[in-house]
């Protein structure tokens, strides 16, 4: 039995890190491996770990990102202070025998795998942004502290490049997620009879965090200019803010439904649990970020079939190929209208069967659990080899 732990360092209250890495831990044979989670405080998550036979642990967990206040810095250097005994304390009370830290900002875990000899992994779910230089430093750690760096797209892969040399402990592995069966399969008319729309309307579902790294402002621009041109199409937004702050940005939203006139056009359902039957009655995911890494929604809508319109950012080019959808460039209203109705105009039912099939070729929950359990396999086998070769 091998012994993991976990580091999860932001309470979140919708996706995020949350969601792929409870795929990882489901995914993960229980007879071979133990999974411990460190939070730095309880979130809706919690009982979803336990009901895995993850172990939770709360305790310091010390960031260095972008700065949220004026002594975020010193802040965070004294709970990384605080935190390495802490984590000293959890790797031998548990006797860990592998730490996974999940985003780039975090540090303190992979120091105390160095320090006790234990293997180390980092998962960057982040891109660069400006400056780039200071993403570049916090890589160069990443690099020093950790034995494996895991990055979910290519173009994560920058800030790991020094003097036109990329770090030799990159691997890619694409997030993957179980395909989740629906409890009401009979229930096709469901949504448009609760929204009063006619059985021929066109729903173009998205699903997403209220932030505005989703860019739903240009999808409510790009609605009203249709809304003149086919009033049969129709949208539906699917999500809540995961932090207190994203709150005024869900105001302006719903504000700006009111000030377009887009009532009867743009439906907020916000918070769902039945994401697979909402997509299952939709025909289109729209995905309009200005932010955005390797977004599991895009996941779930090809494994239920739906053609994808979508943002050129992070891995997204890597996910929505041509025969399955269209990229349009962020923040471009006019672009992401014309992707909407060149959709509806294409055979879109062919191309969300070709978004199936590439998601059971590519996207699984197997095939992204099996490829992380080759790194930490791979090594204990070093571990063990350079163990031998010391005694």
């Amino acid at each position: 039995m091998k012994n993991i732990l976990f580091i999860q360092p932001y309470a979140s209250q919708i996706g995020g890190v949350d969601t792929v890495l409870l795929q990882l831990i489901q995914g993960l044979d229980v007879g071979q491996y133990k999974s411990y989670v460190l939070l730095s405080a309880p979130s809706p998550y919690v009982e979803k770990y336990k009901a895995l036979g993850a172990e939770i642990i709360y305790g310091p967990i010390a960031v260095f990102g972008k700065p949220t206040s004026v002594g975020y810095y010193l802040h965070n250097f004294v709970k990384l202070f605080r935190s390495i005994p802490f984590l000293l304390r959890v790797v031998k009370e548990f006797q860990i025998d592998l730490i996974h830290s999940h985003k780039m900002e975090v540090m303190g875990a992979n120091f105390v795998g160095k320090w006790v000899g234990i293997p180390t992994v980092q998962t960057i779910h982040e891109l660069p942004r400006r400056p780039l230089f200071a993403y570049k430093i916090i890589a160069w750690m990443n690099h020093l502290m950790n034995d494996r760096v895991i990055v979910l797209c290519e173009r994560s892969k920058i800030m790991f490049r020094w003097f036109n040399q990329e770090s030799s402990k990159l691997i890619k592995i694409y997030n993957g997620i179980a395909v989740k069966a629906s409890t009401s399969p009979s229930h096709s008319m469901a949504l448009k009879q609760q929204l009063n729309l006619e059985p021929s309307s066109k729903l173009l579902i998205t699903i997403a965090r209220l932030s505005p790294m989703k860019g739903l402002e240009y999808l409510f621009e790009a609605a009203a200019l249709i809304r003149t041109i086919h009033p049969d199409i129709k949208f539906v937004i699917v999500g809540d803010v995961a932090f207190a702050h994203e709150k005024v940005y869900k105001d302006q939203l719903h504000a700006r439904i009111e000030s377009l006139g887009l009532q009867n056009t743009v439906f907020m359902l916000g918070l769902r649990r039945d994401v697979t039957e909402l997509i299952e009655q939709s025909d289109i995911l729209v995905l309009p970020s200005v932010y955005d890494i390797f977004p599991t929604v895009i996941l779930e809508a090809m494994s239920g079939g739906l053609p994808i319109i979508a943002t050129d950012v992070g891995g997204i080019p890597e996910m929505v190929r041509p025969e399955i959808g269209i990229i349009v460039p962020p923040q471009n209203t006019e672009a992401l209208k014309n992707a909407i109705l060149t959709m509806c105009e294409l055979d879109y039912k062919l191309m969300g069967q070709q978004a199936k099939k590439l998601f059971y070729e590519e996207f699984t929950q197997e095939q992204y659990v099996n490829q992380t359990i080759a790194v930490y396999e791979s090594l204990f086998a070093t571990q063990k080899l350079v163990l031998v070769e010391y005694e």
